[in-house]
């Protein structure tokens, strides 16, 4: 039998129960939370050694859980693994104050090893009294990380991660994909981003535009649409933008939306 408390936090009873019945098995005390403010009440109830968080949620999401959990001292450096469907999704883990990306459907083996992993670690850091933590310290947060998330949906794999790292640089959490999924209307609804970029060529964005523009309660999330190769066949929100144009553009709107 492991030792180490695990705490599954995710709306959809079918993946709560089942991850709660694959870790008991395993031998972990396992707590389970509906949404950001349960999980947050079985935190304080039990410190739990690692998490399995679905980010999107009704209620209290998992970013807004995240954010809470962090600024409290005591759990700062729990490890958080972040629960996903949407597949291919690279996110800049550090600055969301996560751990690891695990995709739905889940590989057991996979999920199973990366929490052996978090609970050996949590453990190792709790029980260690020699003048040396076991782990290094993480690093301070940026000064500027609560400039907010930008959603990213660029084709081109090499200039997707010039962007990402242009934006990071500037503190922003970047959730990027090459091509536009269905789930961005309900991820851009869990995120609430400060912008929502869009390559007009990558697969599916004609699509993700119109639904977004549909969708209630994203009229305030600015939506830009761009082309590099001269494309006029699109919406109005059109632009013809360098990389740089396209970080000015996130920053024109933390200007105008100011801090959150």
């Amino acid at each position: 039998m492991k030792e180490g408390r695990v705490l599954v936090v995710d709306d959809e009873p079918m993946v709560r129960e089942t991850l709660g019945q694959v870790l008991s098995d395993e031998g972990y005390v396992v707590d389970l939370a509906v949404d950001g403010e349960t999980a947050l009440e079985r935190v304080h109830a039990a410190r739990p050694d690692a998490i399995l968080l679905d980010l999107m949620m009704p209620g209290m999401n998992g970013r807004q859980f995240l954010q809470a959990l962090r600024d409290e001292p005591a759990y700062a450096h729990v490890t958080v693994m972040i629960m996903t469907a949407v597949h291919g999704l690279e996110v800049n883990l550090a600055t969301l104050g996560a751990s690891e990306v695990v995709e739905k459907p889940f590989n057991v083996d996979e999920l199973l090893n990366k929490v052996a992993l978090a609970v050996y670690r949590s453990r190792e850091s709790n029980t260690t009294t020699g003048p040396f933590p076991a782990l290094p310290t993480p690093p301070e947060p940026v000064p500027e990380k609560e400039r907010g998330v930008v959603l990213l949906v660029e084709h081109d794999r090499s200039r997707l991660q010039q962007l990402d790292m242009m934006l990071s640089a500037r503190g922003y959490t970047v959730v990027s994909m090459t091509r536009a999924l269905v789930q961005l209307s309900r991820l851009a609804r869990a995120l609430r981003p400060r912008a929502i970029l869009l390559d007009w060529v990558s697969e599916g964005v004609g699509d993700v535009v119109r639904e977004l523009a549909d969708t209630s309660g994203l009229e305030q999330i600015p939506i830009l649409v761009f082309s590099r190769n001269g494309d006029t066949n699109i919406p109005g929100t059109l632009e013809q933008a360098a990389d740089v144009d396209l970080v000015g553009f996130v920053e024109r709107q933390r200007d105008r939306q100011g801090p959150r």
